[in-house]
């Protein structure tokens, strides 16, 4: 039997999978308290039924910065408590903004992330692994320690349902290079970006929206600035609707109202839960969950 534990804001995740797979998952119980000075409290109240030498799996809600040792400590205390091994489910991998330094005074905190993650003492029988789901750069995934901890990267674009007819817009190449593969026989849109100081001016490098339904896809969206940019670029070269997905919506400021009210559709899944309630409060705003492809990773089938 293994063992899944939860976050508290992706409990609902825990849930889903387990009553899909009741016969070999089981959902462990752990409680998130805090001291009043506001550090964690975790308390595993069955411990030798949940954790000890069993199969863990632990999904955590990785997007609030405050919250990053909390999970530390979680997982840090699974080990202790002698799990076989430890599955961390990475929906969102926190700094992929910053995987790189161009200058000296510069720092990256995707390195540090990954090497306090790596830190994590191996399971009693076998490495701990991290998944994480459609990462900005592939350099993320080395800069785990492979011989501490086995990295693993998936992709949620797989839960997007094309439209009929619907042509596949990808901001830049980068976008392009990493969802290539994904929709191998539908037509493509690639679009460039120029600088203006700080302005980003969205170019048409590839291909014709013109009395096209087009997706602008893309890994992440912060505030949509990019995206908003590139459906203006869209619809002035007579697109007929503009959608947008991103399996990893950030949204500072609320600002995915703004952004889906510049779009026939925003779509992004609940890699970051907060989606769940935006999602809700916007008409035209949807997000798909991720409980399936967790399920796979956990059963492995």
């Amino acid at each position: 039997m293994k063992t899944i534990i939860a976050h508290s804001r992706f409990d609902y995740l825990a849930d889903e999978i387990v009553e899909k797979n009741p016969e070999t998952i089981q959902k462990g119980n752990a409680l998130f308290l805090r001291f009043p000075d506001t550090t964690p409290n975790l308390k595993f109240p069955s411990v030798k039924n949940d954790i000890e030498h069993q199969d863990v799996t632990y999904i955590g809600d990785f997007s609030q910065a405050d919250e990053l040792f909390e999970h530390y400590n979680t997982l840090f205390n699974l080990v202790k408590n002698t799990a076989n091994k430890v599955r961390i489910i990475m929906p969102y991998f926190p700094m992929g903004t910053s995987e790189r330094v161009e200058r000296k005074w510069e720092t990256e905190t995707a390195h540090a992330f990954a090497h306090l993650i790596s830190s994590l003492p191996s399971g009693r029988d076998a490495k701990n692994s991290v998944h994480i789901f459609d990462i900005h750069a592939l350099v993320e995934q080395s800069l785990f320690n492979p011989d501490r901890i086995n990295a693993e990267l998936h992709t949620a674009t797989g839960l997007l349902r094309l439209e009929e007819d619907e042509v596949i817009v990808f901001p830049d190449d980068g976008a392009a290079k990493r969802f290539k593969d994904i929709f191998p026989d539908v037509e493509r849109i690639i679009c460039g970006k120029i600088r203006d100081g700080e302005k980003r001016i969205v170019t048409l490098k590839e291909g014709n929206p013109k009395g096209k339904k087009v997706i602008i896809i893309d890994d992440l969206i912060q505030t949509g600035g990019t995206i908003i940019e590139t459906a203006h670029m869209l619809r002035d070269r007579w697109a007929q609707s503009v959608r947008a997905f991103a399996p990893h919506g950030v949204f500072p400021g609320n600002s995915h109202i703004r952004l889906a009210n510049e779009l026939d559709e925003l779509i992004v899944t609940d890699s970051i839960p907060a989606n769940i309630l935006r999602a809700q409060s916007v008409a035209n705003m949807r997000a798909l969950s991720i409980a399936s492809l967790i399920g796979k990773i956990v059963t492995g089938k």
